[in-house]
């Protein structure tokens, strides 16, 4: 049995649970997550496990315990895999005293706010680093990292010396995208995730102002608050967003994107960009903050430009520019690059390969 734990339940519902259809032939999944708003959805697992516990709260004792109570009577012949690294930080904490019984497998999809540049991070960063140092090796078997810098930086603070890998993206369900055909003659511009300050939301509020004044250019953004990230923007910020742009709430990325002709993506750090895969897989144009793993996926796939340092004035730039750049996009050659290395087949096969020798 193969157990996938998440601190959320939309974690075991992005791509993994595409991923257990994937592999289901072969073996058996069993979730490990909060039930929240999904619990109807993932339906892919043998059963679901409500791990009970508090996101709203950095740590939560009871949420620990609740872990502990559900992971120490695992078989040895059970692996685990973990998503996430706040779930890989409170896995470690939550076994401190637990005997390792299970080969243990944890995905960094990205670094987070843990390694912001914020001053309650780096306190945070000191007063964890002790717990991860000394749980880590002896409780994970392989990490799995998205790109080279954020496997440096980590492996740097943590001190780990077992299997690594690299394994970028979490597998993108192709089929279920909607393929963008035309572009429309008003320019529509998104952005796509969490309301939060590291996904470089008010680097995108900047670029839409300065076009406040354009007719034939609109902006979007598609996202909620989230409540669980002290990145998160507040009621009050989101209110003023609402003025600024046309607000979407969350949208069905599959099947709206294709409405969209450029995406910005100008978070300050990602694992391995999901919403630029399938912003490139649907057809459209991408602009993103120059860092690993975004870096790479557009440069790979040709679909866009990267713009260093978050500079809005080079977005704006770009965006001017955007007819003249848009027509060189070969987005069936980027279809095809996608499928081969980032599709969900793609990534299940290299995790086959890491359930195998477990």
């Amino acid at each position: 049995m193969i157990y996938y734990i998440a601190h959320w339940d939309w974690i075991l519902l992005q791509s993994r649970s595409d991923i257990v259809k994937s592999l289901s032939n072969k073996f058996q999944f069993v979730g490990i997550t909060p039930l929240e708003k999904n619990k109807n959805q993932l339906t892919d697992y043998v059963e679901i496990l409500n791990w009970k516990i508090n996101r709203q709260r950095l740590i939560d004792i009871r949420g620990l315990i609740n872990l502990r109570n559900k992971i120490k009577n695992l078989k040895k012949t059970d692996t685990i895999h973990i998503f996430t690294l706040k779930t890989l930080i409170l896995f470690l904490i939550s076994t401190l005293l637990l005997k390792k019984q299970t080969y243990t497998i944890a995905s960094v999809t990205g670094l987070g706010y843990l390694f912001s540049k914020t001053k309650f991070a780096q306190i945070l960063r000191v007063i964890l680093r002790p717990v991860i140092k000394r749980s880590i090796n002896k409780n994970i078997d392989v990490l799995i990292f998205q790109n080279e810098l954020n496997k440096d930086i980590f492996i740097e603070y943590s001190k780990f010396k077992n299997r690594i890998e690299i394994i970028e993206g979490s597998g993108l369900n192709t089929s279920e995208i909607k393929i963008k055909s035309v572009f429309n003659k008003k320019t529509k511009v998104i952005f796509v995730g969490r309301l939060l300050k590291e996904k470089g939301i008010f680097e995108y509020l900047k670029i839409a102002k300065s076009f406040s004044d354009s007719d034939d250019i609109e902006f979007y953004v598609a996202g909620e608050i989230d409540g669980g990230n002290k990145s998160s923007i507040n009621k009050q910020e989101l209110d003023v967003l609402k003025q600024q742009v046309i607000y979407l709430g969350n949208i069905d990325i599959p099947n709206e994107l294709f409405k969209y002709d450029l995406l910005i993506n100008p978070s300050h750090h990602e694992g391995f960009s999901r919403v630029v895969l399938e912003g490139a897989y649907a057809g459209l144009f991408c602009l993103a903050n120059d860092i690993p793993g975004t870096r790479n996926i557009i440069k790979n796939l040709d679909c866009g430009f990267v713009v260093e340092n978050n500079n809005v004035e080079e977005y704006i730039d770009l965006i001017n520019k955007r007819q003249q750049i848009i027509n060189n996009l070969d987005s069936n050659k980027v279809r095809d690059q996608i499928i081969q290395n980032y599709s969900v087949e793609a990534i299940s096969n290299k995790f086959r390969k890491l359930y195998n020798k477990s």
